[in-house]
């Protein structure tokens, strides 16, 4: 135990003493070198220990490097030995060492009871006994703040103020680290660094003051961009809503005037067979009527009162044909159909919404995409050439169906072969007709005349519809290779 004493004392004395490395700054290198001349020296300085101040004593006035090498000593002496931290929660064990609770608890769990320091036993009976006058000087430095603002300049491993800075580690060193820990490492002056990191800062800001220009601007644009949307969305809101409310008063008008036109053909067919009908009831009644008189001549006697009474006997006439009631409905419906087609016409002519000159002058000048065009001024004229042309036609339709021998080997027919489908996956190999490419003919053939039908696809890009005169021989184009 009396050199541990003495051994824990020569620590402490050394802790009260600085040793400082004092060279020429120009003559700074990552070594040290023979001495000669206008090299660094290395000279040791005692300066004396001032002793520390307790807790709700003054603060002693002490020089920033002797104040911040005794803070440096102080925190060595309140640093455990095993979490290499300050104390939480201090307990002393029999030996006199220091500990944190937790620290010392996982220790005496994992190992031989001993101290970690020197190897005393710990008895198992023995309770860990909280340092009091400990913790107080711990709660008294966590509270306290730092006094001298100075004492944050100096380096936190060597105690010297902070001269250059280490790119590195991108820390602030001292005169001591660049010839220890960051000896290998680029170092520069704080100065220098400042002014590097300054015009740095200044491009950076002006970047961000062009990005925030040019975000206003985009912002300003799309608020311009936003309200030319709502004012069109409201116009064609407008316009739409127009067309369908008169759609929908033309289309009522029209049902009203299709369910009275049923309703007359109705009626008159209705009374036409009512008078077929009574016109058969007379008839059958007539009919009855000699039949029962005829029963009766039958089962007369007298061969004179027979005679005389089937003379007078007048059988009815012929039933003559019977005529039904006129109904056609494909002329009902015929009807209906051009009044629709008709209000379809007519409200398609009417073309598209009008706009603003303004707005349309707005909408020529910029470069994002333009407005809402109205779609009827575009497709309407083209919509009323079909369906002319559709109506036109309409007695040369065919149903035409796919030829399955012709069809390449990634078709697919289904619906009686009038549907085709390619997959990737084949669904077979090439039959002795079918094509190469992807391709598939009709079944059906035609001589001469006028022929129209309609083909759908869902995916339009890839329909090739080919009509050709095929004598005996396919073109060249279309004949399957092989």
């Amino acid at each position: 135990m009396g050199s541990q004493s003495r051994s824990r004392r020569r620590r402490v004395e050394r802790a009260h003493w600085e040793w400082r490395l004092v060279g020429e700054e120009e003559g700074l290198s990552s070594s040290f070198p023979q001495a000669g001349p206008g090299s660094a020296r290395r000279t040791h300085t005692r300066v004396p220990a001032v002793p520390l101040r307790g807790p709700g004593l003054p603060p002693a006035r002490l020089e920033p490097l002797a104040a911040n090498m005794a803070a440096q000593w102080l925190e060595d002496r309140l640093t455990c030995a095993i979490c290499l931290g300050l104390y939480q929660d201090p307990v002393t064990l029999f030996c006199g060492h220091n500990f944190c609770r937790a620290c010392i608890q996982d220790w005496l769990g994992r190992s031989e009871k001993v101290c970690p320091e020197c190897r005393e036993p710990f008895p198992d009976s023995a309770e860990l006994r909280r340092n009091v006058a400990l913790s107080g000087v711990l709660e008294e430095l966590r509270v306290r703040p730092a006094s001298d603002p100075g004492l944050g300049a100096c380096c936190p491993r060597h105690g010297r103020p902070l001269e250059l800075f280490c790119r590195t580690e991108g820390l602030c060193v001292c005169s001591v680290c660049t010839v220890r820990e960051c000896r290998l490492h680029e170092r520069t002056l704080l100065d220098a660094e400042r002014r590097e990191r300054e015009a740095q800062l200044r491009a950076t800001l002006e970047v961000t003051q062009q990005q925030a220009t040019q975000a206003e601007s985009q912002l300003q644009e799309l608020q311009q961009r936003s309200s030319q949307i709502q004012s069109s969305a409201c116009t064609l809101t407008s316009v739409i809503s127009g067309k369908f409310n008169r759609l929908l008063q033309a289309l009522e008008m029209q049902r009203n005037l299709a369910l009275r036109d049923i309703e007359v053909a109705k009626t008159q067919a209705l009374e036409q067979a009512r008078d077929e009908k009574q016109r058969l009831q007379g008839h059958l009644e007539a009919l009855s009527c000699c039949d029962h008189r005829i029963h009766n001549l039958l089962e007369q006697l007298d061969d004179r009162t027979f005679l005389q009474e089937s003379q007078l006997l007048a059988p009815p006439g012929p039933l003559g044909p019977l005529t039904l009631p006129h109904w056609d409905e494909d002329q009902q419906l015929g009807g209906l159909k051009e009044s629709l087609s008709q209000l379809c016409a007519l409200l398609l002519e009417e073309g598209g919404h009008p706009r603003a000159p303004a707005e349309a002058a707005d909408f020529g000048s910029m470069e994002a995409p333009g407005p809402l065009a109205p779609v009827a001024s575009l497709v309407c004229p083209l919509r009323r050439k079909l369906w002319q042309s559709k109506k036109a036609h309409r007695m040369y339709y065919r149903n035409l169906t796919f030829d399955p021998i012709s069809a390449n080997r990634h078709f697919y027919l289904s619906q009686q072969d009038r549907r085709v489908k390619h997959c990737r996956k084949p669904r077979g190999p090439d039959g002795p007709g079918s094509f190469k490419l992807w391709q598939v003919q009709c079944a059906q053939s035609f001589q001469a005349g006028q022929h129209y039908w309609e083909p759908g696809a869902r995916d339009p890009t890839l329909v090739y519809l080919p009509c050709h005169f095929l004598p005996a021989r396919l073109p060249r184009f279309l004949a399957p290779r092989g």
